[in-house]
């Protein structure tokens, strides 16, 4: 894997990007958490489920919102960019902490993240994530 800095605006915006991702989440926003993938986006978690396309988006969307409640905080970490195929494509690779305040002690969830991105116009969008659970503490 190359460790080759992409430009210091990218590196902002996709930091932006999963904030973003987070808080959609969070706040119960399907269709926001949606917007920041590509129309044929997937989300990948292998051995269980892998979401493809809008369609696909939601299920999922719908899945985390009605079962959080409100109550899940997203927290995405250690955020690695390196260049992809163009200028326009990069590959990522994250950390997220997933806290359930549903249960008493709050449960806990770690899990690493591997994907794609790619710029359409000016703005990145994920063309696929895949997220692995690491660990999980109730």
């Amino acid at each position: 894997m190359s460790y080759q800095a992409v430009p210091i605006q990218d590196r902002v915006d996709i930091d932006n990007l999963f904030s973003a991702y987070a808080y959609t989440l969070d706040d119960g926003d399907a269709d926001g958490w949606i917007a920041l993938y590509t129309d044929d986006g997937v989300f990948d978690v292998p051995g269980l489920n892998r979401f493809e396309g809008q369609e696909g988006l939601r299920a999922i969307a719908d899945i985390v919102i009605n079962g959080s409640q409100g109550n899940w905080r997203h927290m995405a970490t250690n955020v690695l960019v390196t260049p992809g195929a163009s200028g326009d494509e990069v590959a990522v690779r994250l950390r997220t902490l997933v806290t359930d305040w549903n249960v008493e002690p709050a449960g806990t969830q770690f899990n690493d993240y591997r994907g794609t991105l790619v710029r359409i116009n000016i703005h990145w969008r994920i063309k696929e994530l895949i997220a692995t659970p690491t660990k999980v503490i109730v």
